[in-house]
């Protein structure tokens, strides 16, 4: 378009009918654009017409002297590229100019009803829609050049579980398990290779529950046994999910080497835990049979190396259950129990410790048994280490303890008036050796490890830990134990 003059090329094998569109034209330039039209009674001089020269837009008939129907859009879509094709026809010919729309051209306007201003209206649009197609198809392309540039694989499906793109990553793994690299177009069968069987499953939950599923599995990626991180993200259009993308990362080595730390952590542990002992009780032995003995700030000194001491076998105690959970040696022992009295006899350990401090124990129970199949050591490690971090964190007031019926689950939370927690801080809560805030007491301070065993145990009930909390307002921590009587097969997370 040069000047605001657009030029048209108009394929009619009509004169008088192509002088009509031009002076329709004519009729409506003005107000800054204006139209340079060139005929063309024949494809054939239309085509060399588009070889010699470039257009903004083409107006055509279908039914022309030298062809007919679609092989007439065919052909002059093939030579005109990008530039945008409206369609002009016949009533009796709308059927057909409808599957040309279809398969690319702009628009189409019926014979008998075009005016200037309809024509002129549909060039417009057409130069438009054809120029936001072009940015999006830019913009597509570079999304795929970054995708194409990722070590994950991905792909996209669409609702009938179809693969509508996939990257570099992907079919390379496909073809080093024997899959043919040209998988666009294929549906996703259970079990396609080279992804885990499951991944049928994932992405069909995301198109039904419009959630982010993320699964580890363990499959043959790149001929090798490996760990695969999936995710499939579903992407919303008009409030409905009508794609979802798979993203495959290979984290074997990731875990490899979480494994070596762990397998480090509980080695040192065990080979510090026995000397430990034996300092810990000869310190403990000095201090009560030979305290009369010591000058006071020996006494001090005593004892600051006891409370340490102490600390540091707590370190080392949930080090230890942490690389049991993370290894999956920590056996639960799995009964029907009730909730509401397994947090009853919980509390009731640290009634005196409340007290002592002026804080309230509120208790926020179902009138009703809430059974389900639990680990009793485990659930019980859960309350005790949410309520010991609330009782840390609390200088006055009170801490509510609730456990309440949800449906299909129970409910549970740990709720004080303490401190709060920063939104910084809550991120990274549930990592290993995260501390936060500054205790009431200051021989009060935490490994680090207590939420991160907490959400562990939890994950092996197949239940959810979350955190609400601002600063100066207090903390509640809640999690969900899902209602059952018998353990049932691992399924994948939500987000």
């Amino acid at each position: 378009m040069e000047n605001n003059k657009i030029k048209v090329l108009i394929i009619e094998d009509e004169k008088p009918y192509l002088r009509l569109l031009d002076a329709f034209l004519a009729e409506v330039s003005g107000r800054g654009r204006s139209y340079e039209v060139t005929g063309a009674e024949t494809l054939s001089q239309a085509l060399e017409l588009l070889e010699a020269g470039r257009y903004d837009v083409i107006v055509s008939d279908l039914f022309l002297p030298d062809s007919v129907g679609l092989e007439t859009f065919t052909a002059i879509s093939a030579r005109a590229g990008n530039t945008p094709v409206v369609l002009i026809t016949g009533h009796e010919n709308e059927a057909v100019a409808e599957e040309a729309v279809r398969r690319g051209a702009q628009d189409y306007l019926s014979k008998k009803s075009v005016n200037g201003e309809a024509l002129s209206r549909a060039i417009m649009y057409s130069i438009e829609r054809k120029g936001i197609e072009a940015n999006l198809r830019a913009s597509e392309e570079r999304y795929r050049t970054l995708i194409d540039a990722l070590d994950e694989a991905i792909i996209v499906v669409d609702r009938e579980l179809r693969i509508i793109m996939s990257n570099s990553a992907f079919k390379k793994a496909s073809a080093e398990n024997g899959v043919s690299s040209a998988t666009t177009g294929r549906r996703l069968p259970d079990g396609f290779s080279p992804l885990p069987a499951k991944s049928l499953e994932f992405c069909s939950r995301a198109f039904s529950e419009g959630k982010e599923i993320v699964s580890e599995e363990t499959c043959l990626w790149n001929n090798r046994p490996s760990v695969l991180e999936l995710k499939c993200v579903p992407v919303l259009a008009a409030g409905k999910v009508q794609r979802v993308v798979l993203v495959a990362r290979d984290i074997t080595e990731r875990r490899q080497m979480e494994q070596i730390k762990d397998d480090f952590a509980s080695l040192v542990s065990h080979e510090l835990r026995s000397p430990l002992t034996s300092i810990t009780a000869g310190i403990g032995m000095i201090l009560e049979d030979g305290g009369a003995r010591l000058e006071e700030e020996e006494k001090k000194l005593l004892a600051i190396s006891y409370k340490d001491a102490q600390r540091l076998d707590r370190i080392i105690s949930k080090i230890l259950e942490m690389s049991r959970l993370k290894s999956g040696t920590s056996r639960f022992k799995k009964t029907v129990e009730d909730v509401v009295a397994l947090a009853d006899e919980t509390i009731s350990r640290f009634s005196h410790r409340a007290k002592s401090r002026n804080i309230e124990l509120l208790k926020r129970y179902s009138p009703e048994k809430l059974e389900t199949l639990l680990d009793t050591d485990g659930i019980t490690e859960v309350f005790t280490n949410l309520l010991s971090n609330a009782l840390k964190f609390t200088e006055k007031g009170s801490i509510e303890i609730g456990v309440e019926d949800k449906g299909e689950l129970i409910e549970c939370y740990v709720k004080d008036t303490g401190a709060g927690i920063s939104k910084e801080d809550q991120s990274g809560l549930f990592t290993k050796f995260k501390r936060f805030g500054k205790p009431v007491a200051e021989d009060e301070k935490g490994t680090g490890l207590g939420l991160f065993i907490v959400k562990e145990i939890l994950r092996r009930h197949d239940g959810t830990l979350s955190v609400s909390s601002e600063p100066g307002k207090g903390t509640t921590f809640t999690f969900t134990l899902p209602k059952k009587v018998r353990e049932e097969a691992p399924e994948a997370t939500e987000k």
